[in-house]
């Protein structure tokens, strides 16, 4: 008896169909054919497409990390599957999209789709980026998706505020470190526990108030102190006998701002050259605290060692 259900005879026609075409037809030419459908129905989409891979030869691209970074705040709002993990030098629990998820987002009204695309190679058909030993690796790259009419948009605001935000979560999360001086050089990089902050600190309300809006002030002012050709910097004078809150301060200062402290002892230092050294080799975003520098720098007493000259000028 012949199979009279339509759905088996349309299937076999498909299979059917699908041998003579394999057979008769070169896969060169299949594949030909395929690419110019794909182009066609490239054409007549209204998505549009970014690749972003996570390796420009041999460097990352910072793009890739930008977007992963910033992706792991959206991951538990709209993937279904996230990945997990923490590192000693981070405070929190960082998310990742897992392989092939989807991760939908909105900016200024225009949406997009985050996606992680994976593929298994043979590790020695690659180089290699890391010290993986492993013969499969894996190629990963980003695939962001949105509507065409809005590429101006995705390139000239909505990237440049995934890499700004990626930046200002990597800037946070980071654990503070302290470090000292020693022999002319920054030694190894402790980790900085102390528990301090504005809300603990014994200090005057008010003054406390002036701190941080002026603290506020000066992270905000980049742009303006680049502008304007000065060194982005801010100094403080903190004077007392011991015990009266100035290392507190510190601490409270640094865990409110998230910086690095650097820890500069002056009589370790011998000349101004390994001074300049010094400083140069501090991190961004840090702050350089040298202490009971009235005992390690010799000052003058102007008033004592004035002398009045021929000419009128005093000369010190």
């Amino acid at each position: 008896m012949f199979d009279t259900n339509p759905l088996v005879s349309a299937m076999a026609s498909i299979v059917l169909m699908r041998t003579i075409t394999n057979e008769l037809i070169p896969h060169e030419l299949l594949r030909f054919f395929q690419a110019g459908l794909d182009h066609i129905s490239r054409q007549f989409s209204a998505q549009f497409t970014i690749v972003i891979e996570e390796f420009q030869g041999m460097a990352r691209n910072q793009v890739f990390d930008a977007a992963q970074a910033y992706l792991g705040t959206k991951a538990t709002i709209s993937a279904e599957r996230v990945k997990v993990s923490k590192s000693k030098d981070h405070k929190k629990l960082s998310f990742n999209i897992d392989r092939n998820e989807e991760v939908s987002d909105v900016f200024e009204g225009v949406s997009v789709k985050w996606k992680l695309i994976c593929i298994q190679v043979d590790s020695s058909r690659i180089r290699i980026h890391d010290n993986d030993s492993s013969h499969v690796s894996e190629i990963r790259s980003y695939e962001l998706t949105f509507h065409k009419k809005h590429k101006n948009k995705i390139f000239d605001s909505y990237l440049p505020y995934v890499m700004e935000i990626a930046k200002q979560i990597k800037q946070g999360d980071m654990a503070i470190k302290i470090r000292s001086s020693a022999c002319g050089n920054w030694c190894r990089d402790v980790k900085f526990n102390h528990p301090m902050s504005f809300n603990t600190l014994a200090i005057d309300e008010e003054l406390q108030r002036d701190i941080i809006n002026d603290l506020d002030r000066f992270v905000k002012a980049k742009e303006f102190y680049r502008r304007t050709g000065k060194a982005w910097k801010r100094g403080y004078l903190l004077y007392g006998p011991p015990g009266t809150g100035k290392s507190s301060l510190i601490a409270a200062m640094a865990n409110y701002l998230n910086y690095d402290i650097y820890d500069l002892d002056l009589t370790g230092v011998p000349d101004n050259k390994h001074l300049k050294n010094l400083l140069l080799r501090m991190s961004n975003r840090s702050i350089l605290v040298v202490e009971d520098i009235d005992c390690t720098v010799k000052l003058q007493n102007r008033e004592e060692d004035e002398e009045v000259v021929d000419n009128g000028y005093n000369k010190v």
